[in-house]
């Protein structure tokens, strides 16, 4: 035979060779098939065992956080409810102490100002004497207007409309030494 013979001889094998190989792989790889299915199966079971076994921690730890928020929130509203009590007691004790200090400083005032008319009544009856009525209203003008001098920068801060503590701070006198000043000078443009 010639060599292009069995070069054909040749190939015909290795195709009836080709064409037996997929009928032997086919009922081999049915029972490896079957092996790598339930290995899958069972497989995917335990990673669903362990999915179910994470969700039922996750849910029970959502619910002891849930717990834990739920009483955390039950403490700050009862905080809260503490803290309204202290601040309306807090208020009523401001109340009080304010109305005293009211009435105190009413008291300090009524009382320098019946000091301060008792002695310009003395001045007045000695200046009528002296000098006259005019006189009189010519002193009363001046001591009405002696005030005002006498704390420039309180009535500057007063007159831009800040506050009695903030002036307080600012001219280093106490609050109700403040108030009085500014109710005496009141006092002193109605009186004029």
């Amino acid at each position: 035979m010639q060599p292009w013979g069995y070069i054909v001889l040749l190939g015909f094998v290795a195709i009836a060779f080709g064409l037996t190989l997929p009928a032997r792989a086919k009922t081999k790889p049915a029972d490896s098939d079957r092996q790598a299915l339930k290995e899958v199966e069972a497989a995917l079971e335990l990673y669903m065992a362990d999915i179910e076994r994470e969700n039922g921690e996750l849910v029970n730890l959502l619910g002891t956080i849930k717990a834990q928020s739920q009483s955390g929130q039950a403490a700050l509203q009862e905080q809260v409810a503490e803290l309204k009590g202290q601040l309306e007691e807090l208020r009523r004790t401001s109340a009080q102490v304010e109305a005293r200090v009211a009435a105190n400083e009413n008291g300090l005032l009524q009382v320098a100002l019946s000091g301060a008319a008792g002695s310009v009544r003395q001045e007045q009856t000695i200046s009528e004497d002296k000098i006259g009525a005019d006189r009189i209203q010519e002193e009363n003008t001046r001591t009405a207007s002696t005030i005002k001098p006498r704390y420039p920068q309180l009535f500057e801060l007063h007159e831009q409309g800040k506050s009695i503590d903030y002036i307080a701070k600012k001219t280093g006198m106490q609050k109700g030494e403040v108030q009085l000043i500014l109710q005496l000078a009141k006092q002193e443009e109605e009186s004029v």
